[in-house]
């Protein structure tokens, strides 16, 4: 029988077949350093985690012991007594109040930045973007916000640090909306003040629900940001009702050494809002920073 005469779904499965093994293999190839690289990053926090359930005596145990323990809530009742979940609470409320003012603000700015042509656009928005580094910003603008806010006698209040949250998070929330809005066609504004829809108008129904995966995305960021900051929080608030949950865990390293079962139990249970966040709006991240990639 010629090879003509063999049907054309017959010849495909048999070319599928032949390339099958081949397809796994080096599906293989990629799957080994992924998960080798997906193991060393996922070590430190198994480690974390084991040593915050190990006892005192195990914690220093040489060889490190892995299993044949028995497991302990000590650390967890030590975390609890010194304050963590009022600190949990109150970051909580910081976050999600920087995250809320953050996107609030950053809508209008990059819907601004990308409609409106005013002086020092560009300029203005370089600089935006110039201030996402949030690390260092953070740690120079420390002494200035400081005198600002004793002057303002926001210190030491609730208002202090979603205000500081927000003003560090708020560069890349504009930053990333700013791209997604880029991808709207203008017509779409045209079309909406043509139906008589003023500014806000066109903010609140075309590109607020438009702009919901780029929002999506900056919050998320914003909350990790807000809820991960340690320097603004040990500096602008004293009081024990209004200490966030990083100024708390590093309470735990002492003058006279650390205390390592308490310190990887609170940051076991400080990583927790973090997990559900990824879990649940972490594929905002990509949709949302990858909307204003195709415009038109």
């Amino acid at each position: 029988m010629s090879a003509l005469a063999i049907p054309a779904a017959v010849r495909r499965e048999v070319t599928a077949r032949g390339r099958l093994p081949m397809d796994r293999l080096w599906a293989l190839l990629v799957l080994l350093p992924v998960a080798a690289l997906m193991l060393v990053n996922l070590l430190p926090l198994i480690w974390g985690v084991l040593t915050s359930i190990k006892p005192e005596a195990v914690i220093f145990a040489t060889p490190p012991q892995f299993a044949g323990f028995t497991p302990t809530n000590a650390h967890y009742e030590r975390v609890f007594a010194a304050g963590f979940v009022q600190s949990f609470t109150i970051s909580l409320a910081y976050s999600g109040a920087a995250v809320v003012l953050a996107l609030t603000l950053a809508l209008p700015a990059a819907y601004a930045f990308d409609r409106f042509e005013f002086p020092f656009r560009q300029s203005l928005f370089l600089l935006i973007v110039a201030s996402i580094p949030l690390s260092l910003g953070a740690a120079a603008l420390l002494i200035p916000n400081y005198v600002y806010f004793v002057r303002l006698g926001l210190v030491n209040t609730p208002f202090a640090l979603p205000l500081i949250y927000a003003a560090h998070q708020l560069p890349m929330a504009i930053w990333v909306v700013k791209g997604t809005i880029e991808g709207i066609p203008r017509e779409l504004d045209e079309a909406a003040v043509i139906d008589g829809a003023s500014r806000f108008g066109i903010l609140r129904h075309v590109m607020l629900p438009l702009a919901r995966p780029a929002l999506g995305a900056a919050g998320t960021l914003a909350f990790v940001g807000s809820w991960n900051e340690f320097i603004a929080g040990s500096v602008m608030v004293d009081a024990p009702w209004l200490r966030p949950i990083q100024p708390l865990i590093y309470g735990f390293i002492g003058f006279f050494g650390r205390e390592w079962g308490p310190l990887t139990a609170a940051a076991t249970l400080a990583i927790i809002p973090i997990l559900v966040v990824f879990a649940l709006l972490g594929r905002l991240i990509v949709s949302g920073l990858t909307k204003g990639s195709v415009k038109g």
